[in-house]
């Protein structure tokens, strides 16, 4: 009877150190991106750029590809749908939650533009002088 009782503890011990692992290797990566802007993977599909103060906006998941330089943040993102409700707002996605969106934040006036189309963030990227060696994947 021993024997059994020692071999149920043992794989309860495995069991419940499985399930304490597993989870820790798929979350908490963070990147600073200057000027208090974080680019933050917690595993999955939660990938987002965000600022630190109180008031800046960010970049809602899931953000797909990233390049910045002191001046700017360029994103590339697919939309998590739904949205996690501690947004404090809600991004509107004008050609659908299944397309890729382009973001651009001008760091200094923490501006973020987006989301926008292919051809909206390459016009953006000319109007607001993003240098061409930042890159999205």
């Amino acid at each position: 009877m021993s024997r059994i009782l020692c071999i149920f503890l043992f794989y309860c011990v495995i069991t419940i150190l499985i399930t304490c692992i597993v989870p820790s290797c798929t979350s908490d990566y963070s990147q600073n991106l200057g000027q208090k802007y974080v680019y933050r993977d917690e595993g999955g599909r939660i990938k987002e750029i965000f600022s630190q103060e109180s008031d800046g906006e960010q970049i809602p998941a899931t953000v797909i590809s990233f390049d910045y330089n002191r001046q700017f943040i360029i994103a590339k993102q697919k939309p998590k749908i739904p949205q996690d409700p501690l947004y404090e707002k809600e991004y509107l996605y004008p050609l659908g939650v299944d397309t890729v969106y382009y973001w651009i934040i001008i760091k200094k006036e923490h501006i973020v533009l987006g989301p926008m189309s292919l051809d909206a963030f390459n016009d953006a990227k000319v109007k607001y002088h993003v240098p061409n060696d930042l890159k999205l994947d």
